[in-house]
């Protein structure tokens, strides 16, 4: 009975985005990482009914407040109180399928907080649950079940049967007992999909952090990212049926420093891949490219609210990250997980984001100037708003992984 629905392209029209609110600790020092929160539901308001789940004490007051200041209609937010232990809802938000008849169904994939626990942990119980819930507040009551563990920011969809998504991430890191021919087979039957491209590995600034440094200074201190998505929506998005937006690292920015060495590794993999991949009908994609984002860095000492979070995940790997590295004493040099590709597109908006601010080199507003260009180019029908998004990216996360949109029923 399944087999008319389709999973439909973010460029399609959407009805609803849900986000969860994020408590008040969540941030680095003056970073409050709510400001950019509220600027994107500012943005979405007047393009869809906007979903805000206050999934922790607390949070429903401050996610009033908070908003209320900033001049948001609450009046046109509906605010909702499931119980969940992820701040990004792009991953465990509601996957929705429609049919040409006005009908939904949700998908419930399987989830394991992006490879660090075991999928059978409270913590990642409750979290699927959640977006569960948020399905059944639509009226979708036809849920199909995957055990099959995957993050939405992993899955970019063409709409037409199509879908890209990164196989380290896929499978290595999340279904390590199953092959990649197993688990393209499950994504063909819970999405009903014809083809899946399979982009090797992630941009590496976005790769799981307990990897090990990112970077070296020039007095070798090491560099650290502040992710572990490993996704999609962090490089490559479709922007149509047919038309591919691919992140890419020049030449000159490849030699500045062995993390853009290594991730024009992976971007021109995945280029070759996709230029030589067609959509079902046999036609070659269009690929756009978008610069790379300025590395961004954050300092962290002991006692930081951030600090302490990251600390522990190695701490419980033995004090070690997984390429030996030991977790360094004193202050601890970060990367945001910048980028540009993690924009939302909805109905009449595109919420992009922007980094530079007063005293920072010119080269990131010059970054932020050209990717705004793209985004226009790509949407020229669409309004596109540059969110200042850089307390967002300190916790792994952006515009699209905060987000989840929903198609309009046919």
């Amino acid at each position: 009975m399944y087999g008319r629905f389709r999973y439909p392209g973010e460029f399609e029209k959407r009805s609803d985005v849900f986000v969860t609110w994020l408590p008040p600790y969540i941030g680095a020092g003056e970073f409050d990482s709510r400001k950019p929160c509220a600027e994107i539901v500012k943005a979405l308001v007047d393009q869809v009914q906007v979903h805000v789940n206050c999934g922790q004490p607390g949070c429903l007051e401050d996610a009033r407040s908070y908003l209320q200041e900033a001049g948001v209609d609450l009046s046109k937010i509906k605010f909702t109180q499931f119980e969940d232990t992820n701040w990004y809802g792009r991953d465990n938000g509601p996957n929705v399928m429609v049919d040409d008849e006005g009908n939904r169904i949700l998908v419930n994939p399987n989830w394991s907080y992006y490879g660090v626990y075991d999928h059978s942990a409270q913590d990642c119980v409750i979290a699927r649950q959640a977006g569960v819930h948020n399905g059944i507040s639509l009226g979708i009551y036809d849920i199909v079940n995957s055990d099959l563990v995957s993050e939405g920011g992993d899955r970019e969809f063409n709409g037409e049967g199509v879908l890209i998504a990164i196989e380290d991430t896929e499978v290595r890191k999340r279904n390590p007992g199953h092959t990649k021919e197993q688990v393209e087979e499950e994504f063909k039957r819970i999405y009903n999909l014809q083809k899946v491209i399979w982009i090797p590995r992630p941009m590496l600034e976005d790769d799981d952090y307990r990897l090990g440094p990112l970077d070296h200074k020039e007095d070798g201190t090491p560099v650290f990212g502040m992710s572990f998505a490993a996704h999609a929506d962090e490089m490559c998005r479709f922007i149509s049926t047919n038309k591919v937006l691919l992140a890419e690292v020049t030449d000159e920015e490849a030699a500045e420093s062995e993390m853009n060495r290594e991730s024009k590794k992976r971007l021109d993999a995945a280029y070759d891949i996709l230029a030589s991949e067609t959509n079902v009908d046999g036609k070659p994609f269009e690929i756009v490219r978008m610069p790379i984002a300025e590395p961004i860095e954050l300092v962290l000492a002991p006692g930081d609210d951030d600090y302490d979070l990251y600390k522990g995940f190695i701490d419980d790997m033995g004090g070690t990250f997984m390429d030996g590295t030991p977790w360094p004493e004193g202050e601890v040099h970060f990367y945001a997980a910048t980028s540009y590709c993690n924009f939302l597109i909805c109905n009449g908006v595109v919420l992009g984001q922007r980094y530079w601010h007063e005293g920072m080199d010119a080269s990131i507003k010059e970054k932020d100037e050209r990717a705004k260009s793209v985004l226009q180019e790509c949407f020229p029908d669409r309004e596109v708003i540059m969110i200042d998004v850089f307390a967002l990216n300190l916790m792994g996360g952006g515009v699209h992984c905060w987000t989840k949109d929903v198609a309009a029923a046919n």
